[in-house]
């Protein structure tokens, strides 16, 4: 069984020395000792970049210093990705659409739930960051997901994120997607989603995955 609290810490050590070929070789053991796309998420890159969060805002760590962590960590999602999603031939026939609040630059963890989505079978649109409520209501209207998932970390935030909604729903009012939230704004209310138009909350990758499993089963 693999010792996840010694990778990620392991993994950790690799970002604050900002080595990459070093986080590298720490994933490769977690996956070789049986760690799929969700563990190695869930297990070690988010609790690791959210140490460095923490770091950062403790003034241990450079806002460089934080970006070449993140950066690091980009990369090993794409080499993850590569190697599980793009490979799997699963299909649900089902699309998302996924993006930031207008305002949010903090990415990773939606993009940790787009990849975990792809390699269920999901037809993902990624949008990433900062991306403004009429373009999304755009792209929404014309691709017609099944569903819509926006991430906030910030509750300054939160009105771009209601925005965001009331522009989809606007846009699709006649088969308007489910709506799904998420991101660190939401954790510690989860009746929050309801407050700002959201049909539900999703608390990291795991519990989006399970959720719309169950809601499209």
């Amino acid at each position: 069984m693999t010792d996840t609290v010694a990778i990620r810490e392991a993994y950790l050590a690799a970002l604050r020395a900002g080595d990459r070929r070093r986080a590298f070789a720490v994933v490769d053991v977690a996956r070789r000792g049986g760690l799929d796309i969700l563990g190695v998420y869930l297990d070690v890159l988010q609790p690791a970049l959210r140490e460095i969060g923490r770091l950062w805002q403790d003034n241990e760590l450079t806002v460089a210093e934080e970006h070449l962590a993140t950066a690091i960590s980009q990369i090993v999602m794409a080499r993850i990705y590569t190697d599980e999603v793009v490979r799997s031939a699963e299909s649900r026939n089902r699309k998302l659409v996924a993006a930031c609040a207008d305002t949010e630059r903090h990415e990773v963890g939606l993009r940790m739930v787009c990849d975990v989505l792809e390699r269920d079978g999901w037809d993902v649109f990624y949008l990433g960051a900062a991306v403004p409520a009429p373009s999304l209501a755009q792209l929404v209207r014309e691709r017609q997901p099944d569903a819509v998932l926006l991430s906030a970390s910030l509750a300054p935030h939160l009105p771009q994120v209601r925005k965001m909604i009331e522009s989809v729903r606007d846009a699709t009012p006649e088969a308007t997607p489910y709506l799904l939230v998420g991101g660190r704004a939401f954790l510690d209310d989860p009746e929050l989603a309801r407050r700002v138009g959201a049909d539900a909350t999703a608390m990291d990758a795991r519990d989006a995955l399970d959720h719309l499993r169950d809601r499209f089963a």
